[in-house]
């Protein structure tokens, strides 16, 4: 008998099997995606601000892809990690928090609702 992998499942895109587990992979990779993709535009959205102004930018970015990487690698088992996360993950909530108070655009909520999820994601046991 053949004994054919199933299409349809988590592993077949090299994701835990854990749905919630896999929810918190596709999170903390699109806010690792999105901090990169802040320090990307830079350059675009800061074109006209000073260069402290743009350093500035760059490096939320930075701290967002960070923070990112640090939820990879507790979603990958790192004791560590999983520590930092419970105090990286409510800090990053509210500086989203306070950032959508000051600008109400939709990458900024996206970026809140993300560091929210995460948040609730890395306290679960």
């Amino acid at each position: 008998m053949h004994s054919a992998r199933n299409p349809f499942t988590l592993d077949v895109f090299g994701l835990p099997a854990d749905p919630l587990t896999a929810l918190d992979m596709v999170l903390s990779a699109a806010l690792t995606a999105g901090g990169v993709g802040h320090i990307l535009l830079t350059p675009i959205f800061c074109a006209d601000e000073s260069a402290l102004n743009q350093v500035w930018f760059a490096g939320s970015g930075l701290g967002l892809a960070f923070l990112g990487l640090l939820n990879i690698a507790r979603v990958r088992g790192d004791a560590n990690a999983r520590g930092f996360c419970k105090v990286a993950n409510p800090a990053g909530t509210v500086f989203f928090g306070v950032a959508v108070n000051q600008t109400r655009s939709a990458q900024t909520v996206a970026g809140l609702i993300l560091s929210t999820a995460l948040s609730a994601l890395s306290l679960r046991a």
